[in-house]
């Protein structure tokens, strides 16, 4: 018992100086190398709240994703189920976020001062869960992503998604503070169960409906499935890159060559850049997107 409260307690204060170094990092960063000043209303909200709907139609794209998938053997003894991703779906994938998304992903990386890069791609199926079952199943439990502010996420609806399909739900950052402080928030296994319901905002939207998260900033969860429904969503994952790319171009799948398995399998390779694991990895990292800012 003592072994096990002892890693606990290790953990919990790991976990605790990872954010501290940070949140250090993120106010930085944010002070000295993004770029705050935009006309972008889109890019004001993600400044504010952390998240913004998008105004991208990708009701087609979604459509032809939801077909494809269609076909796949799914095992039905998970909760949760990871698509495959074949080859005309990459080129599709590739096509739609270079075309429809390029121009809100350029203006976002005025804001990071950097160029955007893609870290992963995940097409994903949640299914129901049986009610108040205090288990966490697919991160329905309510977190942070570990990793630096320059990490966030595009999240496109495969379907009509109604509050019984189990949603995102998530909180601005500014709510994200108040959540803490009311529930005595210390980890995703950790707090009181009292939902700020005037205050979450749910994820539910029509068949290519897009939804940008900063989800290192902004406490969120799955929503749970109720039964008889399940929730179809592909996730994209981008970092700000700290790495010279091109300044004069744009290279949004920059990575794929070097990290394949990265970005169309569960890789983690590329998120790690943003998960510094020390102080001195953070102020190095720091150095280095101040060295290789775009401006």
């Amino acid at each position: 018992m003592l072994n096990n409260l002892n890693i606990e307690l290790k953990k919990y204060f790991t976990k605790k100086k990872e954010r501290i170094y940070y949140n250090i990092f993120n106010k930085l960063h944010f002070k000295f190398i993004a770029n705050k000043n935009t006309n972008n209303e889109q890019i004001k909200k993600f400044l504010d709240k952390g998240f913004f709907k998008t105004n991208i139609n990708s009701k087609n794209f979604a459509t032809y994703i939801s077909n494809q998938i269609k076909n796949q053997f799914i095992r039905p003894d998970n909760f949760s189920f990871y698509f495959n991703i074949d080859d005309e779906m990459k080129n599709e994938i590739k096509s739609h976020v270079n075309n429809k998304f390029g121009n809100l992903l350029r203006e976002l990386e005025k804001l990071y001062n950097s160029r955007i890069t893609i870290a992963k791609i995940a097409i994903k199926r949640n299914f129901s869960i049986e009610k108040n079952i205090n288990k966490e199943f697919y991160s329905n439990f309510y977190h942070l992503d570990s990793c630096i502010y320059t990490h966030f996420k595009l999240f496109i609806n495969l379907s009509d998604i109604e509050i019984n399909q189990g949603p995102l739900h998530i909180y601005s950052k500014k709510d994200t503070k108040k959540f803490i402080k009311v529930n005595k928030y210390k980890s995703r296994d950790k707090y009181e169960d009292n939902e700020l319901n005037d205050l979450l905002i749910k994820n539910t939207g029509r068949l290519g409906d897009s939804f940008i998260a900063n989800t290192s900033e902004c406490l969120h969860r799955a929503g749970s499935v109720e039964k008889d429904y399940q929730r179809d969503i592909i996730v994209i994952t981008f970092i700000a890159s700290p790495e010279i790319i091109n300044k004069n171009g744009y290279n949004f799948f920059f990575y794929e060559k070097k990290y394949p398995k990265s970005i169309w399998l569960r890789d983690r390779k590329i998120i790690k850049i943003v998960k510094p694991k020390s102080l001195f990895n953070i102020i190095k990292l720091f150095f280095e997107y101040y060295k290789n800012k775009l401006n």
